[in-house]
């Protein structure tokens, strides 16, 4: 299919705010050297028009999340049908609504060849997410459309080890590309990490899959061996559980000790990134977490848990630190460490960013791509 460009249709519920972000063009403007490029997503705010020479097609964003539900899948069905039949290749970014678009392509006289990609745990991540009455109900039909769309698709990407594993356990012997998400890091390449004070950052949705509230409880068992202040900056996707946090902190009077901010653009996030002393990503699940390669692009220390893929970017005491999963005591320990060996840590965070540096060179992104628009 390489012989000529095809045509490439990337169909997401991906919010995207115009004008498109210089980086987010910039990845799209990358894969027009393989193929003639088109995305459908939603758009959050008002139109505003958008530069780049990709052509993106978005659709207004309903703020309520069961209004936006409805939408999706009456697009999916009906809005997206004569977009799908001129496509050669259709790029759905999650397996659940590419059981939707499977619908969508019945009945067309040229159907496209699909690429399903899996970005993180499609089964778990909803029920960690969102506050649901019936989420032994959701998971029973997430995995049924997830199997339906995954055993269909003609090839599958995945972006780490713990999402190559999920989609395995739905099919066999299918072609399957892993390479990491886009992500433009020059910006962080070209920043010096510079921290103030001892502070402990933690950047991401504001959920119990992300699970800043283990940082909470580590800052309390560790708070008389050594002295920090915890940034938690991001989306507030769950309230019920930004609450809990709040509660925690007044409970625990941290309220001197903890600042919780609403998310912020790309030049903030360089700028917490900068001045931390340490990034603390303590996720139960997580298909890569692209900040990791932002912290250690800019050189800031980097400790994960070890759930998901997020271990695929870390060695442990060579370019970063993991502690385990859920563990408070040793995530309170890898803190303390961090704050207090400065000189080893620093030895560790360059090999974090020398690694960074040749993963950019590698030009995996690009290169995957190809390798899947030639396997279909």
């Amino acid at each position: 299919m390489l012989n000529k460009k095809p045509k490439v249709l990337f169909f997401s519920t991906t919010s995207y705010v115009e004008p498109i972000q210089e980086s987010i063009s910039k990845k799209f403007n990358i894969l027009e050297e393989l193929a003639t490029i088109k995305i459908f997503a939603y758009r959050a705010g008002e139109a505003n028009g958008h530069p780049g020479s990709s052509i993106f097609h978005l659709f207004k964003r309903p703020n309520n999340r069961f209004t936006r539900y409805i939408k999706t899948v009456f697009i999916t069905l009906f809005t997206m049908r004569s977009h799908f039949s001129k496509a050669d290749i259709v790029v759905i970014q999650d397996p659940v609504l590419a059981g939707f678009v499977l619908l969508s392509f019945k009945g067309l006289n040229n159907k496209p060849k699909l690429v399903v990609e899996s970005h993180g745990d499609f089964i778990e991540t909803i029920t960690l997410e969102k506050n649901l009455l019936f989420p032994r109900f959701y998971k029973f039909i997430l995995k049924k459309i997830a199997s339906y769309s995954l055993n269909k698709a003609n090839c599958i990407r995945v972006i780490s080890s713990s999402t190559r594993y999920q989609v395995e356990s739905f099919v066999k012997n299918k072609p399957i590309v892993k390479f990491p998400a886009w992500i433009d890091l020059e910006n962080y390449l070209n920043t010096k990490h510079n921290p103030s004070d001892a502070i402990v950052l933690f950047l991401g949705g504001i959920t119990e899959r992300k699970n800043p509230l283990l940082i909470l409880r580590s800052l309390s068992y560790i708070k008389s061996k050594c002295i920090f202040k915890l940034y938690i900056v991001g989306p507030h996707l769950n309230n019920t559980y930004l609450e809990l946090l709040k509660e925690y902190i007044r409970n625990n009077n941290l309220e001197e000790r903890v600042v919780i901010k609403e998310e912020v653009g790309q030049k903030e996030v360089i700028d917490y990134l900068s001045k931390s002393s340490l990034l603390v990503l303590p996720s139960k699940s997580e298909g890569l977490g692209r900040v990791i390669l932002e912290a250690q692009a800019v050189g800031c220390p980097v400790l994960v848990s070890d759930a998901g893929g997020m271990k695929d970017l870390i060695e442990h005491k060579k370019t970063g630190f993991i502690f385990k999963n859920e563990d408070l005591i040793d995530l309170g320990d890898n803190i303390e460490f961090i704050l207090k060996n400065n000189e080893i840590v620093n030895d560790i965070t360059q090999s974090g960013k020398e690694n960074v540096i040749e993963f950019y060179k590698s030009n995996s992104f690009l290169n995957g791509y190809k390798q899947i628009f030639e396997k279909v």
